[in-house]
Formats: C-alpha cells, sequence, structure tokens
C-alpha cells in the first residue's frame, strides 16, 4: 500500500512526497496495477477432470501459471469484476475539483480486497479544538463475497480514532454486489460524493450535539453497557465459554467507563464530561486496547470487521442519548 502524509493510525505502507493525482498514480504506488480474470473450475476424480458448470475462480493475472497464484473465490455466471483501475478512478472527478485528495490505498490479504481512502481537505474542529480529519473510504473484494462500498470515515486526530457514524442514508454512501448493476450503481454515487460536504456537515452538526451533552459516571455506565450488552448463551457453548465472554463484556465495559475520564483528548475542557469525551473512550479502547495480532488484521477488523459494527452502535446509542 501507499499513503501520503504523516504516518497513518495502522503505521502501514510506503510514504510518498505527495498525494498521487490520479486513480491510475494511486494504483502504481499501491503496486496495485494488476487485473483480476475468471477462469474455468475443475475437479479431480478418479482419473479424470471434470468441469464444473456455471463456476468460475477469480484470479490475479499476472500470477496465472504460477504457485503463487491462489484463488481469490469461486463465483457464478453472473458475477462482475470490478479492476483496481475501475475502483479507483471513482475518485478521480471530485479530486479534480480540490475538494479532496488520494491519500491511502492498499490491499488485504493476497489482494482480496483493495481500498482507497481520499482525504477530505477540511477538517472538522469539534468543540473549537478537537480536530477531526474527513475521508472517504472505498473498498471492493475479488474474493466472490465482498461488497463494493463507499463510506464516510472520518478519524479523531489527537488519538487516531476511526469513528464509525451513520447519517440518515446509512454508513454506506454506496453499496452494490458484483452484478450487471454495480458500474450503474457507481456511476450513481459518484454524484452522492459530489455532495460530500453537506454529508459531512451533518456530521459535524450530530458531532456538536454529543460535546455540549453533559455526563456523569451513571449515565456514562448506562451508555457504556447498551454498547456492550449482556452476552446471550449460544448454542453448546460450554460454561467455561460463556464465563469467559461474561468477564470480557465486563472488561470492555470497565475499560470503556475509565476512558470516559482517561482517554485521550478527553480531559480538554470543553470536551471532558461530554457525551463526545464517552463516544470517544469507546472507539478509542477499540481501536487502540483490544489486542490485535498483527497490524493488518487491526486494520481489516476496524474497517470492515466486528468491532466496525462496535463503533457504529457506538454512534448510534449516542445520537439515541443527545435526544434526551
Amino acid at each position: 500500500m501507499m499513503f501520503v502524509g504523516e504516518d497513518p493510525w495502522h503505521h502501514l505502507g510506503t510514504k510518498l512526497a505527495s498525494a498521487p493525482k490520479t486513480a491510475e498514480e494511486a494504483i502504481k504506488a499501491a503496486n496495485l496495477d494488476w487485473l483480476v480474470g475468471l477462469k474455468p473450475v475443475y475437479v479431480w476424480e478418479g482419473e479424470h477432470f471434470y468441469k464444473i458448470q456455471d463456476r468460475k475462480a477469480v484470479v490475479r493475472l499476472d500470477k496465472w501459471g504460477t504457485e503463487e497464484c491462489h484463488p481469490f473465490g469461486v463465483v457464478g455466471n453472473d458475477y462482475r469484476a470490478l479492476q483496481n483501475r475501475e475502483a479507483f478512478s471513482f475518485f478521480d472527478p471530485i479530486v479534480e475539483t480540490g475538494q479532496v485528495s488520494y491519500h491511502t490505498a492498499g490491499a488485504l490479504g493476497r489482494g482480496e480486497r483493495v481500498w482507497v481512502l481520499a482525504k477530505v481537505e477540511t477538517p472538522m474542529l469539534i468543540g473549537g479544538s478537537d480536530k477531526v480529519e474527513k475521508y472517504l473510504l472505498l473498498s471492493n473484494g475479488h474474493d466472490g463475497r465482498t461488497s463494493v462500498q463507499v463510506r464516510f470515515t472520518p478519524i479523531r486526530v489527537v488519538c487516531h480514532n476511526t469513528l464509525s457514524a451513520a447519517l440518515a442514508s446509512g454508513t454506506d454512501l454506496m453499496k452494490s454486489y458484483h452484478t450487471s448493476r454495480m458500474h450503474k450503481n457507481l456511476r450513481s454515487a459518484q454524484e452522492a460524493v459530489k455532495s460530500v460536504l453537506d454529508h459531512y456537515k451533518k456530521l459535524e452538526d450530530q458531532f456538536e450535539v454529543f460535546a455540549r451533552k453533559p455526563m456523569d459516571s451513571e449515565k456514562t455506565g448506562q451508555y457504556v453497557n447498551s454498547v456492550f450488552p449482556d452476552p446471550k448463551r449460544k448454542s453448546g457453548q460450554s460454561e467455561r465459554a460463556y464465563n469467559s465472554a461474561v468477564e470480557r463484556n465486563q472488561w470492555h465495559r470497565d475499560e470503556g467507563q475509565r476512558l470516559f475520564t482517561h482517554g485521550r483528548g478527553n480531559q480538554e475542557a470543553r470536551i471532558k464530561g461530554t457525551l463526545w469525551a464517552a463516544y470517544n473512550g469507546i472507539t478509542e479502547l477499540v481501536d487502540h486496547h483490544w489486542g490485535y495480532e498483527s497490524r493488518a488484521q487491526r486494520l481489516s477488523w476496524l474497517w470492515f470487521g466486528e468491532e466496525e459494527r462496535i463503533k457504529l452502535r457506538a454512534f448510534e446509542e449516542a445520537a439515541r442519548l443527545a435526544k434526551n
């Protein structure tokens, strides 16, 4: 992957001196200038190969015929591949306006998921001083299961918390599966991205409401408990495993409440003791205290896994509290 400016919060990638001007420059800098293709699938049985009808394997064409060519996934005949260069070029029209710039781009695993992050030039200042940078994230999967998505991804600068936030239309500006309608959906979303500043203004207003909402220890405890509800006993789950889940959940609650007071940036005069501090206590917990096995896993889980959904739940619960 590649990035520009300061090291990103996940500390991965190759630094560039200046931001790429086009999608083509971005994918070359991130070493993503390769194509995927669909190949027939066969099964060996006895002494013969049998072709599997209506199924294709998605592969990197530059790796085809080598031992490094691991299929990304197996798909049906209605699957439509979206090449990296097609996905990245989504941002070219808005980058040309000067409103946003290419910031990071890369791939996870063997390349089965790729992303490009575009930075909006004007940040938010919550409470007059708490800086939150504005980004748009486009991600695409080549595994046959992962959709194409464009979403808001604000990041709080003081602690590099990635804030998962839902507006009226949800977290995603666009979400499309790899069907014949995919390119049409991308073109429609491209028009929506042009109004991204209006969307982010609504989000900034919501964050300001959080910063004006006072919270005491009791209210914060209730908020944290709503984000981390009591775990349900799973079918066939052992007593030991269930008790471990309960203990883990209690640790989440205790840490969330601790970070309400002691989290990074939460002692600032206009932030301390507010719903904004409580919300950021949760996002700091998930982003920085969760215990990930690797930086790549951290990036994947925070953007695309259950951890991202936890932070979205934290936002939704905060929005509900702010109305009361």
